[in-house]
């Protein structure tokens, strides 16, 4: 089991570099004016215009140099108005960069607000009222993130390689995809289980109904036609 744990591997593409915004308002694209529904489009795609640029972007994580940006993100407050005062805006940026870069995690400590600034730019070019709106910003590196996030070893956003014999009901590794360890009262619930990071909530929900059941519970907010059939 500690050898198993020990190779789990983490992904080469996914170390998360995030560019935070405090708004005035929210982005306004210049390409709504042909395509209105961007208005209120929940995530945007910016810098990815060919497919061949993916074999690019490996290139530049298996060298450990910065390629030319590719981001996605939001404004959540389009849709979830909590998340700022009244009439003020968030959005976010994320892109996936190497973790050392120039073979050094450590530099990321001084390229982080120069690679900000180069997130900044490009956004700024497809919604130029960002020059204005702007009242705050932060951005988070991928050692940041891992700082901050230790389970996000080299900030990996998916918390370990979808390979191999880490896919599916045997991940994180085989005999550890039941949620169960070889401890009892000790349950795998984060990200590196299955069925994997993202947003989902998943691996946590999972793990709770197989703690409940080797308790004799059952978990309350499943109806009741799926906790009479649930076979952990």
């Amino acid at each position: 089991m500690r050898e198993r744990a020990q190779n789990f591997r983490y992904n080469l593409l996914a170390p998360l570099f995030g560019l935070y915004l405090d708004l005035a308002e929210p982005p306004r694209y210049s390409a709504s004016a042909e395509h209105p529904e961007l208005k209120r489009a929940f995530m945007v795609i910016l810098g990815l215009d060919h497919v061949e640029q993916f074999g690019d972007i490996v290139r530049h994580h298996e060298a450990g140099t910065i390629p030319p940006t590719v981001m996605w993100g939001a404004c959540p407050t389009l849709f979830d108005a909590s998340q700022a005062p009244a009439g003020r805006h968030t959005a976010f940026m994320w892109e996936k960069l190497p973790y050392r870069v120039d073979g050094d995690a450590a530099n990321w400590d001084h390229l982080r607000e120069e690679h900000a600034r180069a997130m900044r730019k490009l956004w700024q070019a497809h919604a130029p009222n960002l020059a204005d709106a702007i009242v705050d910003s932060f951005a988070r590196t991928p050692l940041d993130t891992e700082r901050e996030l230790p389970n996000m070893r080299a900030g990996d956003l998916l918390v370990g390689a979808f390979a191999n014999d880490q896919v599916g009901y045997h991940r994180p590794f085989a005999g550890a995809g039941a949620y169960r360890t070889h401890l009892p009262g000790l349950y795998l619930c984060g990200a590196s289980s299955h069925p994997g990071g993202n947003i989902t909530g998943l691996p946590a929900y999972n793990a709770a109904q197989v703690i409940l059941a080797d308790l004799g519970l059952t978990a309350e907010w499943l109806p009741s036609s799926i906790a009479a059939q649930l076979v952990l």
